[in-house]
């Protein structure tokens, strides 16, 4: 009797541990796959976050690359437009130098003699240059002034001249803004050809 309760203990105690074993087993399995299953989002998560940050610096990169092209262009049309003021600026002055010397009287002669009927036009020149080149301008244009030309000081013009008719009912402009304003389109596509090629 006593045999078979020791037999009895050590079936039972070997069943216990046998299901102990098999539970700790499949308790260390479960927490293998777990682990597994954690680490596996660990790195896939990883992975997502690591993407996003990429496509975040990819974008701001963009951005920033976008900016900074923006930038570029906005220095280059404001240097654009510094140096053709300062070059309109020059050339009327250069424009008003030269109105105000003897290469006047070349000018307005030559002008004259292309453009005007003599009865019907006069010289319009300011009060300054009119009494600094009239004598040089009517000797050179003596045979125009006979046949009906003016030679006259008008407070509207600053500097320059104009060829106007008579009556008032038109003028050429040579002032020096109106000259630099036909020469500028020239003189703007070649600052733009030689400074602002590398830009384009």
């Amino acid at each position: 009797m006593a045999q078979q309760i020791q037999d009895l203990v050590a079936s039972i105690r070997k069943d216990g541990i046998e299901v102990a074993q098999k539970e700790a087993a499949q308790i260390i399995s479960d927490a293998k796959a777990q682990a597994d299953d954690i680490v596996s989002q660990g790195r896939k998560r990883a992975s997502q976050l690591i993407e996003d940050a990429q496509k975040e610096i990819d974008v701001r990169d963009q951005s920033a690359r976008a900016s900074l092209q923006q930038a570029s262009r906005d220095v280059q049309l404001s240097l654009k437009k510094a140096i053709q003021k300062q070059l309109d600026t020059l050339l009327v002055e250069k424009l008003e130098k030269a109105f105000s010397s003897e290469a006047l009287v070349v000018l307005v002669t030559s002008v004259v003699k292309e453009l005007s009927e003599s009865t019907k036009t006069e010289i319009q020149l300011n009060e300054k240059d009119f009494k600094k080149l009239a004598s040089s301008l009517k000797s050179e244009l003596s045979e125009k002034i006979k046949g009906g030309l003016e030679i006259k000081a008008v407070d509207s013009v600053q500097n320059g001249f104009r060829i106007a008719e008579k009556d008032g009912s038109g003028f050429y402009d040579f002032s020096a803004e109106e000259t630099a304003n036909l020469m500028r389109p020239f003189l703007s596509s070649s600052i733009a050809e030689i400074v602002f090629a590398q830009a384009k």
